[in-house]
């Protein structure tokens, strides 16, 4: 794989400092190809991005090859679940 494209899902703190880091090129071969959160203001700040405000739909988009899930800890296990199947 040349390049790996990253979703991020929930891009509140933690996540949009994830973010920041891969767009940055912290992170060699990775591209930041998706973004999800339920509140779409959160989403302008990346503009030319995929955006989406449903997980599920993030994942079904063919969009990306990996995820990381920034969600509150109580959303990790649905949308991982979501995201093993995908």
């Amino acid at each position: 794989m040349k390049e790996l494209r990253l979703g991020i899902i929930g891009i509140g703190g933690m996540g949009s400092t994830h973010a920041a880091s891969v767009l940055a090129g912290n992170i060699p071969r990775c591209r930041l190809a998706a973004v999800c959160d339920t509140d779409a203001k959160r989403l302008a700040a990346f503009d030319g991005i995929p955006g989406y405000t449903d997980s599920k739909a993030l994942l079904a988009s063919g969009e990306v090859d990996a995820v990381l899930i920034a969600t509150p800890h109580y959303a990790h296990t649905t949308i991982g679940i979501a995201a093993l199947k995908a």
